[in-house]
C-alpha cells in the first residue's frame, strides 16, 4: 500500500510539473525569437495631451530640466535605451487652458500605458508599474509636484480616452504619427524607434526579410506603428493578424498562431536581448 502511494503521489507531481511546462514540453521562450530588420523606418516617440492643452509645455519643461540634472541619461543606461542628448521645449504656453489648473488642483496625473517593456512594464510579483517611461513620468510628477498614476489602457482606443478625460495624456513609446498629431497636443520628440520583424529563430531561413514574409500571418497591436507598417506594404498587409497588445504579437509567434510579429525595436530588443 506504502509502494502505491508513493508511487501515486510521484505519478501526481510528475503531472503538475509537465501541466507548468505545457504539455510536458519546455516553453518556448522570448529567447527562441529573433529580430529580423524589414527597413522599418526611424520613428520618435512623443507625449500626447488634449489638444490646446497647458500640460504640454509643463511636462517639456520638467523633462528639459531633468535632463540637465542628468537623470535622463541615468534612466536610459538602467533600461537600455537611447535617450536625446538635447530637449528644448517647443509647445504653446496656451495660457488660456484650464487643464494644467484642473490635474493640480487634484493633484494628480492620469497616464495612459500599456504594458511595453522597457518603457512601462510590471516585474514579476510586483504591482508597481516601472521602465524608461514609467520612471521618467514619476520624476516629472515630483517636478510638478503631482501624484502619477498609471492607467493600462486598450491602444487602439487610446485618443478616445483621452479626449474623454479618462486619462490625461498618452506616454507609453507612442510613436508620433500624422493621426497623433490631428487629433491631440503632442510634445517633442525624447526618443527614437523603428518597426522590425520578430520570428522564431528555427525559421531565420525562412523568413530573412520583409519579401519573404508575403503570404503568412502577421501578427501586430491594433492601433500601433506596426499596424501601419504592415498595411502600408502591399507585399503583407493581407496577412495582417490584429491583437490587443504588442505583447501579444510576440505570443502570437511563440504559440505558431502567426509566423510574424510586427513590433517596436525598443520592445523586441528589451525581451529578446535584454
Amino acid at each position: 500500500m506504502k509502494k502505491f502511494l508513493a508511487i501515486l503521489v510521484t505519478a501526481i507531481l510528475a503531472i503538475t510539473a509537465c501541466v507548468s511546462l505545457i504539455g510536458c514540453n519546455n516553453p518556448t521562450t522570448y529567447k527562441d525569437l529573433q529580430i529580423v530588420e524589414v527597413g522599418g523606418e526611424t520613428e520618435s516617440f512623443g507625449i500626447a495631451f488634449r489638444k490646446g492643452s497647458n500640460l504640454t509645455r509643463k511636462v517639456e519643461t520638467a523633462i528639459s530640466e531633468l535632463l540637465a540634472e542628468g537623470k535622463l541619461a541615468e534612466l536610459a543606461t538602467k533600461y537600455g535605451v537611447a535617450g536625446v542628448s538635447e530637449y528644448t521645449p517647443v509647445a504653446d504656453e496656451n495660457e488660456t487652458s484650464t487643464d494644467w489648473a484642473s490635474i493640480s488642483a487634484k493633484g494628480k496625473l492620469v497616464v495612459g500605458i500599456t504594458d511595453y517593456k522597457p518603457m512601462d512594464y510590471k516585474e514579476t510579483g510586483s504591482e508597481e508599474w516601472i521602465g524608461f517611461d514609467a520612471d521618467l513620468a514619476k520624476l516629472v510628477g515630483e517636478k510638478l509636484n503631482i501624484t502619477i498614476e498609471f492607467s493600462e489602457i486598450e491602444w487602439d482606443n487610446k485618443i478616445l480616452d483621452l479626449q474623454a478625460g479618462r486619462i490625461d495624456c498618452i506616454w507609453n513609446g507612442m510613436t508620433i504619427t500624422d493621426e497623433i498629431i490631428a487629433s491631440a497636443d503632442v510634445s517633442k520628440p525624447y526618443m527614437e524607434n523603428r518597426q522590425v520583424g520578430v520570428i522564431l529563430k528555427k525559421n531565420a531561413e525562412k523568413y530573412p526579410d520583409l519579401a519573404s514574409m508575403a503570404g503568412v500571418k502577421i501578427a501586430a497591436e491594433a492601433g500601433s506603428a506596426g499596424e501601419t507598417f504592415i498595411k502600408a506594404n502591399d507585399a503583407i498587409k493581407g496577412g495582417f493578424v490584429s491583437v490587443t497588445a504588442q505583447s501579444d504579437a510576440f505570443l502570437e509567434v511563440m504559440s505558431g498562431k502567426s509566423e510574424v510579429a510586427i513590433v517596436d525595436y525598443m520592445m523586441a530588443k528589451a525581451l529578446i536581448e535584454g
